[in-house]
């Protein structure tokens, strides 16, 4: 399967109260700069005068009562089409950031519960591959420091085993230590 159709994401809504919020900031942008043209164009045109021709008459009206019942619908048009078009455009674009930002609080969460074992991976085409590169160096420095003091665990177990307790109790306290040992190695997931 092509590398890119591995990585498309099925669910659009990742981060659902982040990105209902985000769209409809910007729907409401929307919203309001058509309100405010129509306003501006309707208070703007009231100073002026038109000839129109009503019901075979010569009627004088000002621009703005002339142009109102045109400029309406227009812009209502344009408003809705807009906001449908603004809808799509932040719908994707904020997949694009609640999806990595999904991504690295779930690998966050994985070396929280001390698993350091997958690499953290976000699609290249998504936002924060910065924040990712650097969360993925981060990963593999606990990785390494914690591949390393199991080396020693590994290590200082051995010499453990390697010396001979000569009595009882120096045998129950060397199996004790050995078993602390173990535990503080199966702490940490590396592999």
């Amino acid at each position: 399967m092509p590398e890119n159709m591995a990585d498309r994401r099925k669910n659009y809504f990742i981060d659902r109260e982040f990105q209902t919020r985000f769209i409809l900031k910007f729907c409401l942008l929307i919203v309001v700069a058509s309100v405010l043209a129509m306003t501006l164009t309707y208070l703007l045109c009231r100073q002026s005068t038109t000839v129109v021709f009503e019901d075979l008459r010569v009627v004088v009206k000002t621009t703005a009562d002339f142009i109102l019942p045109i400029l309406l619908p227009v812009f209502l048009a344009v408003t809705f089409v807009a906001s449908v078009v603004t809808i799509a455009v932040t719908m994707f674009t904020s997949h694009k950031i609640s999806g990595p930002l999904y991504n690295l609080r779930r690998e966050f969460a994985k070396m929280c519960r001390l698993d350091f074992s997958s690499p953290i991976h976000i699609r290249t085409s998504d936002q924060l591959q910065e924040l990712a590169r650097e969360s993925e160096e981060l990963r593999v420095a606990f990785r390494d420091s914690v591949s390393a003091q199991r080396t020693d665990i590994l290590a200082a177990r051995e010499e453990l085993l390697a010396m001979k307790p000569s009595s009882e109790n120096d045998r129950k306290v060397f199996q004790r230590v050995e078993e602390r040992l173990e535990v503080c190695m199966k702490r940490f997931k590396t592999e």
